[in-house]
């Protein structure tokens, strides 16, 4: 993590005793964690001829902080000279906050001041964002609906899978949204699943995506309750689209959507192949639709775990606005289990889900694989295969885009649970000046 360090001081005057101020410095872009401390006078030493030394207070001045917009944040009075402030846990005394651009402040109490007044320094260091891999799960039911797990126990469980985060999306319930625990390391982020005869689908990023009851009669009713969870902030996606019994019946080229659950874990493999067929379709005909993988977890059984297909979003941080924005753009790819293999792609400073130059060649990167898997990129031109030899367990490749509507990669591996399905399919890269 790249880091950016700011020092400014304040020279605080005698007659300002008694008072509080703020004192003004500007937060850059691309921050997720900020770092504050600061350094005074605070004692002073004197010592006599006699032997005797004496300590004595000179001065006291206590530390608040407001972010951008004057959001208070808290204080610490004068206790700490040393605090900090992320979206993950801050320091005793201050809320957790993401750390946006614009002009913060500290307050400054002047609770003590010498005659002659008192230097304050300040330091703030900016550990700024980097692009990471965070593994998680899109689609995971508790207590809140039919699953058997609550919030509590379901947060060890991917923390015990060493995911990056979850979505909570209890069938037609959002309560839950607003009970969600603080785990370390781990990002709880609130959703429902909209469940209704016609089909299911994730409302995701949003406490409250409703007000009124989920219920609906009609596609009318329908279009209006996914509007208003857009406007809430939500991105809406399509689970299970072809499953025989819950599938999206509503008509999917008559429906607005965010995304496709191209690979859902409770549905057969042959159902989820069926999906990324149609999905692979869309493509060849100029479609941009970016995809996920839930497992649809419910309870702890045989061949059932969270995670079970895993999405892995390329994301700024762990914050819930930072993952929903990856996912939204398409910025990673699905694979069968958080264990499988792994991939990355970049071109131009382009990554999966991303519109490119059609002159742009695009770098993959695959590791975590296995004898005898096969890497393939698939295009609306035919697909390029590589076979894995032995005790190989990376890989790299590159492929032009002259001529192509897109580009995205699969592994395919023996013997794991993903039936049909690849062990692993990336969202694509896009070709500028194709329409979607």
């Amino acid at each position: 993590m790249g880091t950016k360090e700011l020092i400014f001081e304040r020279v605080i005057k005698k007659e300002e005793e008694g008072t509080y101020f703020p004192v003004e410095f500007q937060v850059p872009e691309h921050v997720e964690e900020l770092e504050l401390s600061y350094a005074y006078t605070r004692f002073e030493q004197r010592e006599y001829d006699n032997g005797e030394t004496v300590k004595t207070e000179v001065n006291i001045v206590d530390l608040g902080v407001c972010a951008a917009g004057n959001r208070y944040i808290g204080s610490s009075g004068s206790d700490r000279t040393h605090i900090v402030i992320s979206p993950y846990g801050s320091s005793q005394g201050f809320a957790p906050s993401e750390i946006e651009p614009g002009t913060w402040s500290v307050i400054a109490g002047a609770y003590k001041i010498k005659e002659g007044g008192c230097r304050v320094e300040y330091r703030v260091v900016f550990h700024l964002k980097q692009r990471k891999l965070y593994r998680g799960d899109t689609h995971i039911h508790t207590i809140g609906s039919d699953g058997n797990l609550s919030l509590e126990e379901l947060a060890l469980t991917a923390r015990k899978e060493e995911l990056d985060y979850v979505v909570i999306t209890d069938h037609n319930n959002y309560a839950q949204n607003h009970q969600l625990p603080h785990m370390e390391g781990l990002t709880m982020i609130p959703g429902c699943e909209w469940t209704h005869y016609m089909g299911h689908a994730g409302i995701l990023g949003a406490k409250r995506p409703f007000d009124n009851p989920f219920c609906v009669n009609s596609r009318q009713e329908m279009e209006r309750k996914f509007a208003e969870a857009r406007e809430q902030g939500a991105i809406v996606v399509l689970n299970h689209p072809f499953c025989p019994s819950c599938g999206w019946r509503w008509g999917m080229e008559e429906t607005e959507y965010n995304l496709v659950e191209v690979w859902n874990g409770a549905t057969p493999a042959a159902v989820n192949r069926k999906c990324l067929d149609w999905w692979d379709g869309k493509l060849k005909e100029g479609m941009r639709i970016p995809v996920i993988g839930g497992s649809d977890f419910h309870r702890l059984e045989y061949g059932r775990m969270p995670a079970s297909p895993c999405t892995c979003l390329y994301s700024w941080s762990r914050t819930e606005k930072d993952l929903m924005e990856a996912m939204a753009a398409g910025h990673g790819f699905v694979v069968y289990g958080p264990e499988g293999p792994m991939a990355s792609g970049h071109a131009g400073g382009k990554i999966f889900g991303d519109v490119i130059s059609p002159e742009e060649e695009v770098h993959f990167h695959f590791w975590k694989l296995r004898t005898g898997d096969e890497i393939r990129l698939i295009s609306d031109k035919g697909e390029e295969v590589f076979e894995v030899g032995s005790c190989v367990t990376e890989f790299r490749c590159s492929h032009k885009m002259q001529g192509l509507k897109y580009l995205r990669a699969e592994i395919k591996r023996r013997g794991i649970p993903a039936g049909e399905m690849p062990a692993l399919l990336t969202n694509p890269f896009y070709i500028k000046g194709e329409e979607a």
